[in-house]
């Protein structure tokens, strides 16, 4: 191990406590996507504090932020990405405070070495991954505004359950709409001929897609709500509201899928007589791209903390489960997450019992570890610039593949 990597990993034992100070100052103070603007206060303050130059409001999102710290040369390019958001009426029950935490303190120990060698740091504040509110997404907004046009590499990691650590679990594509049926009222008991049922409208869509489940590809998913139905049992209802979530393994089938969920929109509408609209609720979340020559870094660091690695078997297996506006990132930059558990039986993220174990002994010590890892993968892209061309290389092979 260099000795810069050393000196790197002995800042993340002096920045420990402000590193568990910021896990635990979020998950006591959980904010929903689009509102994190104390979560954005701790963080800018504490980069500042540490000579970080800060962009707030990065992109003209209030809860966005860019901050960096050079080296002897702009290159190469090093971007954490932090999120910070949190879930209603659970909290950090996707583990977003140790996100924010980990990619923090190690942008901020390697920023106490690279006045010693060349490069630049950044981390980037990435509000409302969860897609709620007006920055809901706001990976995608970045992706598609070249918010990394000039980055070399984006790291970040992700908590998981489970007791085994991995960085190639895939993301399935995904977008959500909103779909609303419009008929006509009438009184449901003397004159319901006169009236056109936009309950019934959004009830037989439901049925054509429960109908349609059968007919699509194991990485298919879609599920959805009734938002609203009515306003009184003895009106038929004018006005109904659903929110349908479409998710597959890549774009091309999620836009197979897409068509096929609107179809059976347009034909409920059709058998009822109402009017149909449908609008996107949140951008679209690409696929993650799986990039091997960081996968094999990550894993080294990751093993050399002590992490199990989850068996390459069982991803395939099991496939890509959820979805993140992550994925978007893959396909502009080289980039990975590290997911690495912070509870040894498996339980389910978006939950109280998953966001207490984020500051459970466990948690905390997943973190520190986490942060050390997160500090080992950039540090080895710092100092073998042979290593970095290799994973630059393979980006430009997958790219020209994808057509991003």
């Amino acid at each position: 191990m260099s000795d810069l990597k050393s000196e790197a990993l002995k800042w993340v034992e002096k920045l420990k406590d402000e590193i568990l100070g910021i896990s635990e100052f979020l998950y006591e103070n959980p904010e929903l996507g689009s509102e994190e603007f104390k979560a954005c206060e701790l963080l800018t303050s504490i980069l500042e504090k540490h000579g970080f130059k800060v962009e707030r409001e990065f992109m003209n999102m209030k809860t966005s932020f860019k901050t960096s710290f050079k080296g002897q040369g702009d290159k190469p390019k090093i971007a954490f990405l932090a999120e910070y958001d949190a879930l209603p009426e659970i909290g950090h029950g996707c583990g977003h405070n140790i996100i924010a935490a980990t990619t923090v303190g190690a942008a901020i120990a390697i920023s106490k070495v690279l006045p010693k060698m060349n490069g630049e740091v950044i981390v980037i504040g990435t509000p409302a991954e969860e897609g709620r509110g007006p920055y809901g997404g706001s990976k995608v907004i970045m992706a598609e505004k070249g918010a990394f046009k000039d980055i070399d590499v984006v790291l970040t990691m992700h908590p998981l359950s489970g007791g085994k650590a991995g960085c190639r679990h895939g993301a399935l594509a995904v977008q959500s709409f909103k779909i609303v049926f419009k008929g006509k009222t009438a009184h449901a008991s003397a004159a319901p001929h006169l009236g056109i049922n936009a309950l019934n409208a959004v009830m037989l869509m439901f049925h054509g897609i429960d109908c349609l489940r059968q007919h699509i590809r194991k990485d298919g998913r879609i599920h959805g709500i009734i938002v609203k139905g009515g306003e009184a049992a003895n009106v038929i209802p004018d006005y109904s509201e659903a929110a349908i979530t479409v998710r597959a393994a890549d774009l091309k089938y999620l836009n197979e899928l897409k068509e096929k969920v609107f179809n059976c929109a347009k034909g409920a509408a059709l058998m009822t007589g109402a009017k149909v609209e449908i609008e996107p609720l949140m951008p679209l979340y690409r696929e993650k791209v799986i990039y091997e020559t960081l996968a094999e870094i990550l894993e080294r660091n990751l093993e050399k903390e002590g992490f199990k690695l989850v068996d390459p078997i069982e991803i395939i297996k099991i496939g890509p489960l959820a979805s993140t506006d992550f994925g978007n990132v893959t396909q502009v930059v080289p980039a990975i997450s590290a997911g690495i558990p912070i509870i040894e039986k498996r339980i389910s993220l978006h939950t109280r019992e998953f966001a207490e174990a984020t500051i459970s002994e466990k948690g905390k010590e997943a973190t520190i570890k986490s942060t050390r890892v997160l500090v080992e993968t950039a540090m080895d892209l710092y100092l073998n610039p042979e290593l970095l061309k290799k994973v630059k290389e393979e980006y430009m092979r997958k790219v020209r593949r994808s057509g991003s």
